[in-house]
C-alpha cells in the first residue's frame, strides 16, 4: 500500500470520526447540553466546545446575552488535537455566520441566533461566578451582580480575582491568596451601584493616602477612591448585640445617614490631594441612590471594594491600568469580557509589556537604602535611594507613561530643609515636598505592588507566559514618608 492511499485513508478516518463525534453530540439537546455545562467548570466547557463543528452552529437564544462573545473568537483559533484547523475553520465560519446574523436581527429579540459554544460558555461561566460569591462570604449574590445589566452601559462591572476564579472555576476565599470582589463602577452610577443588601464600611484610602506606606495612586490610574462594604449577614451577627435584625438595620440606616459627613471629613484631612489634581466635588459624596439606604458601621469590615472611577470615565476604562491581562476579564451583568481566551482557560496570562519590562528592570538595579533610621532624613534617604533606582530604569526603558508624577516632581523645587529639627516632618505637612520627595518613593512602592501581585497569582497556579525574572529571596520592602 503506497502513502497516497495511506494518507488517504487516515484523512478518510478522521473525516468518519469528526462526523461520528458531531452525530454523537447532536443526539442531546441543547437544553441538556446547557445543564451539563452549568455543572462543568469553563475550561472543560471551552475545551469540549472546540472539539467538534457542532457546537459552531447556530441555535436559538432564550435569553438576552452577548451578540458576539470573545470565547466564540477564541474558539475559532483553537488548537485542540489532530483536527484543530478544520475545526478552526469551522468556528471561523460559524462565527461569522453568527455575527451576520446578529447584525440582521438586531431589532429582534426571541428569534435572536447564537453560537451553541457562547450560550454554554455562558450558563457555565455564570454558575462558576455564583459559586465563587457564595464562597466569598462578601454578602454580594450573584442576583445583585445581574441586576448591574438594569444600568446604563458602562457604569459597573466585576473583575479582577473574582471573575478569574470564576473562569478557572477555582475557589480562593481562604488563605493568604484569598481576595475581596472588586466591583468597578463610573462615579456617576456608584449612588446606584451601592446596595442597601450590603453594609458600608468605609472609604479604602490606603488606595491613595499620600502619607500611607503604600502609596500607589498616582501613578497611571484612573481611580478616584474606594469604598469597602460588607455582608449585612455578617454584621448582623457580629454587631447586632442582641437585638433583632430590624433593630440592627434601622440602627445602621441611621447611621448611614452621618456617613456622608464622615467621608468628607476624611476628603479634606486625610485625602486632599489637590496637588494631584484629584476633584473632591460633591459628585463624588458617597450616597445612595434617591429613596435608597445607606447602612453604615464604623466597626465594620467587608469582602466588597467599591471602586470609583475619575469622572467622564466609565467602568472598562478603569481595566486598562492592570498588569496582568488574565484579570481584565469582567462581568458587567449581560456579557463576560474575556481577553485572550485561549489563555485565560488555560490558566495562562501574560503581563502589560510596560510594566513587565519596569519591574525586569527595577528587580536589576534595586539597592537597599544605606541609612534606614527613622524620621524626616530616613524619608530622604528612601526618596533619593529610590531616585537612583528609577534613573537607571529610565535608561533601560525610557518609554512608559509611568514617569510623569517622577518629572513633575524633578520640576518643583527642593523645600526641605535638613537642618530642621527631626521631627517637623516637613514631608507631611508641606505639599510641595510631599510630591517632591514621595513621589520616588511612590514609584518604588508601586513596583513592589506589581512584583507581589505576580507573586500571587503565581502561587495560584497561574502562568504568566512573559514573567520578568526575579529571584525567590527577592524582598518587596515597601517604604513610606512617615516616620
Amino acid at each position: 500500500m503506497d502513502a497516497t492511499t495511506t494518507a488517504g485513508k487516515r484523512k478518510s478516518d478522521e473525516v468518519d470520526t469528526a462526523d461520528t463525534d458531531a452525530n454523537l453530540f447532536a443526539s442531546l439537546p441543547e437544553t441538556t447540553w446547557e445543564m451539563i455545562s452549568s455543572y462543568a467548570a469553563p475550561p472543560d466547557v471551552y475545551n469540549l466546545s472546540l472539539s467538534s463543528k457542532h457546537f459552531f452552529r447556530e441555535v436559538s437564544a432564550d435569553k438576552p446575552s452577548a451578540k458576539k462573545t470573545p470565547s466564540a473568537n477564541a474558539a475559532a483559533k483553537g488548537n485542540v488535537g489532530r483536527r484543530s484547523k478544520r475545526l478552526a475553520a469551522a468556528a471561523v465560519a460559524a462565527t461569522a455566520s453568527a455575527a451576520a446574523a446578529s447584525e440582521k436581527n438586531a431589532a429582534s429579540s426571541s428569534n435572536d441566533k447564537k453560537v451553541l459554544a457562547t450560550q454554554l460558555l455562558r450558563a457555565s461561566l455564570l454558575s462558576s461566578l455564583g459559586r465563587v460569591l457564595q464562597n466569598s462570604g462578601s454578602g454580594i449574590t450573584l442576583d445583585a451582580v445581574l441586576k448591574m445589566s438594569e444600568l446604563p452601559e458602562g457604569s459597573a462591572l466585576i473583575a479582577g480575582s473574582t471573575i478569574v476564579a470564576a473562569c478557572l472555576g477555582k475557589d480562593w476565599s481562604g488563605g493568604r491568596n484569598s481576595s475581596d470582589v472588586d466591583v468597578y463602577c463610573s462615579a456617576r452610577a456608584a449612588p446606584q451601584v451601592r446596595s442597601a443588601n450590603c453594609i458600608f464600611n468605609g472609604v479604602n484610602d490606603g488606595y491613595i493616602d499620600f502619607v500611607d506606606k503604600r502609596l500607589l495612586y498616582a501613578i497611571d490610574t484612573k481611580i478616584h477612591h474606594v469604598e469597602v462594604w460588607g455582608s449585612f449577614a455578617q454584621h448582623f451577627q457580629d454587631y447586632s448585640r442582641g437585638n433583632g435584625e430590624p433593630e440592627y438595620r434601622q440602627r445602621t440606616i441611621q447611621w448611614g445617614k452621618d456617613a456622608s459627613e464622615y467621608a468628607n471629613w476624611r476628603w479634606k484631612h486625610i485625602m486632599d490631594f489637590r496637588e494631584l489634581g484629584l476633584s473632591t466635588d460633591r459628585l463624588y459624596d458617597i450616597k445612595p441612590s434617591p429613596g435608597g439606604n445607606l447602612p453604615f458601621d464604623f466597626h465594620g469590615y467587608g469582602g466588597i471594594d467599591l471602586i470609583v472611577a475619575q469622572d467622564g470615565l466609565i467602568a472598562s476604562d478603569l481595566l486598562n491600568g492592570f498588569d496582568l491581562d488574565i484579570c481584565k476579564a469582567s462581568f458587567d451583568g449581560k456579557k463576560f469580557h474575556i481577553p485572550d481566551p485561549h489563555l485565560t482557560f488555560a490558566a495562562k496570562t501574560k503581563m502589560e509589556t510596560n510594566r513587565r519590562a519596569v519591574v525586569g528592570s527595577y528587580v536589576t538595579h534595586y539597592r537597599q537604602p544605606e541609612n534606614r533610621y527613622r524620621g524626616d532624613r530616613g524619608a530622604v534617604e528612601f526618596s533619593r535611594n529610590a531616585s537612583a533606582i528609577i534613573n537607571a530604569v529610565r535608561r533601560d526603558v525610557p518609554n512608559t507613561p509611568f514617569y510623569k508624577r517622577i518629572d513633575l516632581a524633578n520640576m518643583l523645587p527642593d523645600l526641605y530643609n535638613p537642618n530642621d529639627r527631626m521631627f517637623d516632618l516637613d514631608l507631611v505637612q508641606d505639599p510641595i515636598v510631599k510630591v517632591k520627595y514621595g513621589s520616588s518613593i511612590q514609584f518604588h512602592n508601586w513596583c513592589c505592588k506589581l512584583i507581589d501581585r505576580l507573586r500571587k497569582y503565581q502561587q495560584r497556579g497561574i502562568e504568566v507566559v512573559d514573567a520578568p525574572t526575579i529571584a525567590e529571596n527577592f524582598r518587596t520592602n515597601q517604604l513610606s514618608i512617615m516616620w
